[in-house]
């Protein structure tokens, strides 16, 4: 079913999965270039800590109260 918001910002939960999605890439960057250059983390496994971290994320927080979801 699709949900219209009831402004073009987007909401929180969504800002908190995008956030939390860069910095884990640029986590991954790190470890693989100074951490661990030898043996780097595999695009796969970068990947699936990306997309658990970021709904992870996105779950945990709390929509704010003016995150207004209208009915389509």
């Amino acid at each position: 079913m699709a949900v219209k918001s009831t402004s073009s910002v987007p909401v929180r939960k969504v800002t908190a999965g995008g956030a939390a999605g860069a910095v884990t890439v640029i986590l991954v960057f790190v470890i693989n270039t100074y951490v661990s250059p030898a043996k780097p983390l595999s695009p796969e496994i970068a990947s699936a800590i990306t997309t658990v971290l970021s709904f992870v994320a996105a779950y945990l927080v709390p929509p704010a109260t003016s995150d207004g979801v209208l009915p389509a």
